[in-house]
């Protein structure tokens, strides 16, 4: 499953001037995209822009990692039903799905000037 001793991750907190531009479906093990589950840096999380993954139903776990190739993962965060966790701009990830009931959707918070810029 997964493994405690790799490093926590801190908790962050997405700033308050910064909008939310969409939501995803709610997704389950079989409906969401197959490549949520493999490692990516996709655009919705470059610089300005904050993934905040909630899951209503079971457990996923996030594993960021250093870069492409790392073969271990930098930290781990441990999201169960009622919580929600926000990840890092720029950072390549994976997540888990631990639970074969889990249902999960992400929201997309993005600063101000990136929404300019586009």
């Amino acid at each position: 499953m997964f493994n405690f001793r790799r490093t926590q991750m801190e908790r962050i907190i997405i700033p308050t001037s910064y909008i939310h531009v969409r939501s995803t479906p709610l997704w389950t093990k079989e409906t969401a995209p197959k490549s949520i589950w493999q490692r990516h840096l996709d655009k919705g999380t470059r610089q300005g822009v904050y993934p905040k993954l909630s899951v209503m139903q079971g457990t996923i776990v996030y594993y960021s990692y250093a870069d492409e190739t790392s073969p271990e993962p930098t930290d781990t965060l441990v999201i169960q039903a009622g919580q929600f966790g926000v990840f890092p701009p720029e950072t390549w990830h994976r997540i888990e799905a631990v639970t074969d009931d889990t249902v999960f959707n992400v929201d997309f918070y993005v600063a101000p000037e990136i929404l300019t810029e586009e």
